[in-house]
C-alpha cells in the first residue's frame, strides 16, 4: 500500500474514533497479537431505567418469550462458544428467549447480586435494585423487525414487577455502534475502567473504587461496585 493510502487509511480511521480512543484500539490490537487474552480492554459502565412501559400495540402472535435459568439446546443456535454458554448459568443469571416460529430469534442475559467478567478478570457488584445486562444478540433476519422492542418490553416488566429499577451494562469504548443505541435508549454512564492484560498479568485502572488494581493470578481480582445511580 502507498504511503497516500496508509494516510488516507489512518485519517479514515480516527474520524470513526477520537484521537483517545483510537490509540487504544490499535493499543489493543497490537498487544492482542502477543496471544492468550492479552490486550488493552477499555469498558465504560451504564445504566438504564426499567420503566414500566406501555405494550405497543402491534402484537406479533408469533413471538414468545422465556425467561431460561438452565442451558436449553435452543441457544445451540448462539454463534457463541458452548462452553461459554453452559457456563453462564453458574452464576446467578437468567436468559431472556425470544421465540418465533420455534427458533431463536434472539436473547437477552441478566446477571443479579454480582456478575464475573469473562473477558478480563474483574467482579461486579451490583446493587439490591439493579440487574447487570450482557450480550444482547438479535439474529440477523430480525435486526430489522420489532423483535429487539418486543423483548426490551418484556425484560422491563418482569424484571420491573420484581422490584428492579436498572440495568447496569459494560461497554467497550471500541464498540461506537452499541455506546449510540444505549445512549438513545436513555442509558447514561456510571464509571469506566481500563485493563491492561498480558499473559497472566493484569493491570486495572478504574473510575471506581479499588481504582487500581494489579493481579497475576485468576484468584486476584478486583471487586468493582457500581452504583443504580449516577454518582458525581
Amino acid at each position: 500500500m502507498s504511503l497516500r493510502g496508509r494516510l488516507a487509511r489512518y485519517t479514515d480511521f480516527f474520524r470513526k474514533h477520537d484521537f483517545a480512543t483510537g490509540s487504544a484500539l490499535l493499543a489493543h490490537r497490537l498487544i492482542s497479537k502477543l496471544g492468550g487474552q492479552s490486550g488493552l480492554f477499555w469498558y465504560k459502565f451504564y445504566r438504564q431505567p426499567l420503566n414500566r412501559v406501555p405494550t405497543h400495540p402491534r402484537s406479533d402472535s408469533k413471538l414468545i418469550f422465556v425467561w431460561l435459568n438452565h442451558y436449553d439446546k435452543l441457544l445451540e443456535a448462539l454463534p457463541r462458544p458452548l462452553t461459554n454458554i453452559k457456563s453462564r448459568f453458574t452464576q446467578d443469571v437468567l436468559c431472556l428467549a425470544a421465540i418465533k416460529n420455534e427458533q431463536l430469534a434472539a436473547c437477552a442475559w441478566f446477571g443479579f447480586g454480582e456478575f464475573d467478567e469473562d473477558e478480563v478478570r474483574c467482579t461486579y457488584v451490583l446493587p439490591g435494585d439493579a440487574v447487570w445486562d450482557f450480550d444482547i444478540f438479535v439474529f440477523p433476519e430480525y435486526r430489522f423487525s420489532r423483535v429487539f422492542l418486543k423483548m426490551w418490553e418484556e425484560a422491563n416488566k418482569v424484571l420491573n414487577d420484581k422490584g428492579y429499577t436498572c440495568s447496569l451494562s459494560r461497554i467497550s469504548a471500541y464498540n461506537k455502534h452499541s455506546i449510540r443505541s444505549h445512549e438513545k435508549l436513555g442509558a447514561t454512564t456510571v464509571g469506566s475502567a481500563v485493563f491492561l492484560r498480558i499473559g497472566e498479568g493484569q493491570l486495572m485502572v478504574a473510575s471506581r473504587k479499588p481504582y487500581i488494581w494489579v493481579s497475576f493470578s485468576p484468584e486476584n481480582l478486583p471487586r468493582i461496585a457500581l452504583p443504580s445511580v449516577y454518582l458525581r
